[in-house]
């Protein structure tokens, strides 16, 4: 049975976090050298390359576990640490959340878990299709995912689904489908659209629900401007303003809706389910961290 020693747990992990085998010597306080041999040293006792020599210097496929096993063994160690010290102790926990959770319920979640349980979040902004790669590195300990397929080493269970509304403003429509509801796909191709940055997928969806909502059929759009907007509420606030059209969030745009404010172009919503993941290991303050995540999401109204 592999066994690695806490130093050598610790070493992999300061490596991979500063980069360089001469800032993790630093931080410890040794040399360069025998940072270098502990690394050897594990990877002798894996019988695996564990680390590539790249600057900076990342983690194999064998070293993620290896890394996700070191972070969790730091975990562990602290949350023994905070049971020992009482009701004062404190713990942090990193979470991967997407940014239009965070922006409609997920904060309600992290303030409980402050004042009522004193574990405080270190809220990492991914998307939901990504951040599966920040749990299998260990960078997290949990994440609001697509994917209903646990990583080695997580447990996964369903939370529910997060719905989007296709929208735009009526002076947008206005000015770029001036027949509407009779719209070209000329007229889309050149009509400017929002997107959060270049891991947003959901308005490949989004285009298709509108050529089959304006009875274009299954044909090529012309690639439209696109404007990207790294902020959710930015990103809400540039299709209220008709800079764009997007998908935003049904809890963000129920009453512009209602009131004629913002148009639905789509005859569907999207729907994009959400998963969370955590590492699968006996933790209370995991388990506290996930009860609140499921109040918040059920309390909030925002999931179904």
């Amino acid at each position: 049975m592999i066994r690695f020693t806490t130093d050598q747990l610790q070493t992999f992990v300061t490596v991979i976090e500063y980069g360089t085998f001469e800032a993790a010597a630093d931080i410890l306080g040794v040399s360069a050298s025998a940072i270098s041999q502990r690394v050897k040293a594990m990877e002798q006792l894996a019988g695996k390359v564990l680390l590539k020599r790249t600057n900076p210097v990342v983690a194999t496929e064998a070293g993620q576990s290896v890394l996700r096993v070191a972070r969790q063994s730091e975990f562990l160690h602290t949350e023994m640490m905070r049971e020992l010290g009482g009701a004062e102790g404190s713990q942090s926990v990193a979470v991967a959340v997407n940014a239009d959770s965070l922006a409609t319920w997920f904060l309600s979640a992290v303030g409980e878990l402050a004042t009522e349980d004193r574990i405080f979040c270190d809220v990492r902004r991914e998307a939901e299709y990504h951040s599966s790669a920040l749990l299998r590195s260990g960078e997290v300990m949990a994440a609001l995912t697509s994917n209903p397929e646990p990583i080695p080493g997580c447990a996964v269970e369903r939370l529910g689904v997060l719905r989007y509304r296709v929208v735009a403003s009526r002076a947008y429509i206005d000015r770029h489908f001036p027949d509407y509801p009779a719209v070209t796909v000329e007229q889309l191709g050149l009509s400017p659209l929002v997107e959060f940055d270049r891991k947003d997928f959901g308005l490949a969806s989004a285009q298709e629900l509108l050529l089959d909502r304006f009875g274009l059929g299954r044909q090529e759009l012309l690639t439209p401007p696109v404007i990207y907007l790294p902020s959710s509420p930015d990103y809400v606030r540039a299709v209220l303003s008709g800079i764009a059209w997007g998908i935003i969030p049904e809890v963000q745009c129920v009453r512009e809706l209602e009131n004629g404010e913002l148009v639905e172009l789509a005859a569907e919503p999207v729907d994009v389910p959400l998963y969370w993941q955590h590492w699968k290991i006996s933790s209370p303050v995991l388990e506290r961290l996930g009860e609140r995540v499921y109040s918040a999401a059920s309390r909030e109204g925002v999931l179904r």
